[in-house]
């Protein structure tokens, strides 16, 4: 029997606006490959990345804020992250972490 990814990642490029959708278990090889994904898409042409994490468990709050905390630290000056989640536990630390809405801008 083949094995099933535990999650499944797709990207879409559209008008400088990256969308990173994350499906299912984000054990650590899972967030390793999510990572590698984010940091391959930024660059100077990139002004918003969103990353979806809508579908991810609640039990991968932990592997949700490296993978937001990754993202953060590699944007480009002025760009937009946007963050997509369910989990209200993640949700509530990204309030406390001054997302507005889900929203987060570099400066």
């Amino acid at each position: 029997m083949p094995q099933v990814p535990s999650s499944a990642v797709t990207v879409i490029w559209a008008d400088g606006i990256a969308t990173v959708t994350v499906r299912g278990d984000l054990d650590p090889v899972a967030c390793s490959q999510v990572r590698k994904r984010i940091a391959s898409m930024i660059g100077d042409d990139l002004n918003r990345l969103v990353l979806d994490l809508v579908h991810v468990g609640d039990r991968f709050g932990a592997e949700c804020l490296a993978l937001i905390a990754v993202a953060r630290h590699l944007l480009p000056p002025g760009c937009v992250l946007d963050v997509c989640s369910a989990n209200p536990a993640l949700q509530g630390v990204l309030a406390l972490e001054g997302y507005s809405d889900g929203v987060w801008q570099r400066h």
